[in-house]
């Protein structure tokens, strides 16, 4: 009877072995994953993001790629962090768009980025600016602060407040100032 009882014991004592084991493991399973959902306050968080934006019938609007996306359900808003935009994917005058962070508003359809704004596709020029504005009623990609326009030969316009219409293609640079860098001695 005695080797009964020890056995029955030792049974519980394992049984609680393992089971305060398989606690503990979950417990610091969630404290890896919960913690940063309670700090963004997010409902959903993704990792290694690619979202495609399509309008019925027609080809893709824009693409999104970024290494972390946040999405708040009561705020109808996604946050991005490390996000590449490509506008008008489809078409032979995309417009590639680079950037630390990016918020998609779902009810305006407005996308703003900011931190180290990097845009390619805009004439010859690469555009870099701290803050831009994607908005899709007037298919227009506004920059209103510092902007610089840089061209494959070094030449640069810097400006205040910029409009690309992505439609047309045109771009308005508001108080423009060129830096023209020389090329070989002039006169000769």
């Amino acid at each position: 009877m005695n080797k009964r009882i020890y056995f029955w014991i030792a049974v519980v004592l394992f049984t609680l072995a393992v089971g305060v084991i398989f606690f503990k493991s979950e417990d610091q399973e969630q404290s890896f994953f919960s913690p940063e959902l309670k700090k963004l306050k997010a409902a959903l968080v993704l990792y290694g993001v690619r979202y495609r934006r399509d309008a019925r019938d027609k080809a893709a609007q824009w693409l999104v790629e970024a290494s972390l996306a946040r999405f708040y359900e009561k705020e109808k808003e996604v946050d991005f962090d490390k996000v590449n935009i490509t506008f008008q994917p489809q078409s032979n005058h995309p417009v590639m768009v680079s950037a630390k962070r990016g918020q998609y508003r779902i009810s305006t359809g407005v996308v703003v980025v900011s931190g180290n704004v990097k845009v390619t596709g805009v004439r010859d020029y690469v555009l870099t600016t701290d803050l831009l504005f994607y908005y899709p009623g007037k298919k227009t990609i506004e920059a209103p602060g510092q902007v610089r326009l840089k061209g494959d030969n070094g030449n640069e316009l810097v400006g205040k407040n910029m409009v690309y219409l992505l439609s047309e293609h045109k771009l308005l640079l508001y108080f423009p100032r060129a830096i023209i860098k020389e090329e070989g001695d002039i006169g000769t």
